[in-house]
């Protein structure tokens, strides 16, 4: 069977190039319309899916971790659903990956920005590492299986979702909408530079928040010295966060997988803003910081626990907001046999044996496992994703691009044959 799946991949590999070179040309840039989803339905309905459309689903809202959008999505934005039912449809597995790009600037301002370029063994494009090479490689992986085999004994969900901004609006919506399987595989080039090495099965929680402390002017154009500086207010305010980040890190530590030992609770303030010019008392300031954590924790406990913080630490009038993004932890251990089966379908077509398995801040694929009953792992060839604004393109290696669809194809081949208990 490996040999017919290399030569598939020898066989098709300008085909292959091609189809993501068209999907990087079909614009579906941030919250814009999602021309390209054009594309993706007709090769599911070409490859015999069934397929449907759909936006956001209200119920989203009552989950634990739901993030707001904090963009305003066009009318022509939707995400694509596609089941094909196997000739035993009693295992069903769901391929995932999502096809909004950033914005068409994001990097940098260029003539021609879906422009899809392939040189010196990568291929460059807006969107090509994050992640329409992963929407490519799941349409091809689909396409490659059914070719070498005919049909598939068990029902596949492939989904090409709006996920760049929290999931709610694409993945989270797809789960309460019942669309998920046993088990599920994301695919996303590895942004760590990790490749196919990286197996992503630990999702991190996380929880974005805003502190704003209220401080006095004082006398105006006068004496300033009976007001309150809402500066040295937030001064305290970090202090207690940092306080409160060193002890969290001492006592939460991952006990398991490639980073056991190391912290599993990150606190970053990222950003500190006042009102007040020269010569003046601030009456306002605002502190945004970020919390990654592992379980036990959950976004309610850590709110409430730095709520306690402050309460017992800081002085005066404050208000401790959460902020647009929130996700709850969730992982599939290392040892469970559909990581390891993941991790052999890898071993067979590209040789690596030694796996990072990864933890990511609040990845696409704890939707599956907390909202959709799925075991769920993520992985993703060797690509580069650039800073915002740096005037470099984003690119994905081709032969690693080539070796994903190979892997998928593996996967897809082998998965009814698999130990899956």
């Amino acid at each position: 069977m490996k040999q017919k799946v290399q030569e598939y991949i020898d066989n098709h590999r300008e085909e292959l190039i091609s189809s993501l070179k068209e999907l990087i040309e079909s614009p579906s840039a941030d919250g814009q319309d999602t021309i390209a989803q054009e594309i993706v339905i007709r090769k599911l309905n070409e490859l015999g899916f069934e397929t449907d459309t759909f936006r956001m689903d209200e119920r989203v809202k009552e989950c634990p971790d739901y993030c707001p959008p904090d963009i305003t999505y066009t009318d022509g934005t939707y995400n694509v659903v596609g089941i094909r039912k196997g000739k035993n449809s009693e295992k069903n597995l769901m391929l995932f990956a999502h096809i909004d790009t950033e914005g068409e600037e994001h990097f940098g301002k260029f003539a021609e920005p879906y422009l899809a370029e392939e040189k010196d063994g990568k291929i460059y494009g807006l969107g090509v590492a994050d992640d329409k090479g992963g929407i490519a490689m799941m349409l091809e992986g689909i396409k490659a299986a059914l070719a070498i085999a005919g049909d598939l004994n068990y029902d596949v969900t492939a989904l090409s979702i709006l996920g760049k901004h929290g999931g709610a609006f694409g993945t989270l919506s797809a789960m309460m909408k019942g669309y998920s399987g046993d088990d599920s595989l994301y695919i996303h080039p590895a942004e760590t530079g990790h490749g196919f090495q990286e197996i992503k099965n630990i999702s991190l929680g996380m929880l974005d928040m805003k502190l704003t402390v209220i401080g006095k002017p004082g006398i105006p154009h006068d004496d300033f010295s009976e007001g309150i500086n809402a500066n040295l207010i937030m001064a305290e305010a970090v202090r207690i966060l940092e306080e409160y980040n060193r002890k969290k890190r001492e006592e939460c530590i991952f006990d398991f997988g490639s980073f056991k030992g190391q912290p599993s609770f990150i606190l970053n303030i990222g950003s500190l803003r006042s009102d007040a010019g020269y010569g003046k008392v601030c009456e306002k300031a605002e502190c945004l910081f970020r919390c990654r954590f592992f379980s036990p924790l959950t976004t309610e406990k850590v709110f409430n626990e730095i709520k306690t913080c402050l309460y017992e630490g800081l002085e005066g009038e404050w208000i401790l907001e959460k902020g647009t993004y929130r996700a709850e932890p969730a992982m599939v251990a290392n040892e469970d046999p559909f990581v390891r089966f993941i991790e052999n379908s890898i071993s067979d077509v590209s040789g690596e044996k030694d796996f990072i398995h990864q933890y990511h801040g609040a990845s696409d694929i704890h939707y599956p496992i907390l909202y959709g009953n799925s075991r769920c792992v993520g992985i993703g060839p060797y690509c580069d994703l650039p800073e915002e604004g740096s005037g470099v393109r984003e690119w994905i290696d081709v032969d690693d691009y080539l070796k994903g669809i190979a892997i998928l194809t593996t996967i897809l081949l082998d998965y009814d044959k698999q130990d899956n208990e």
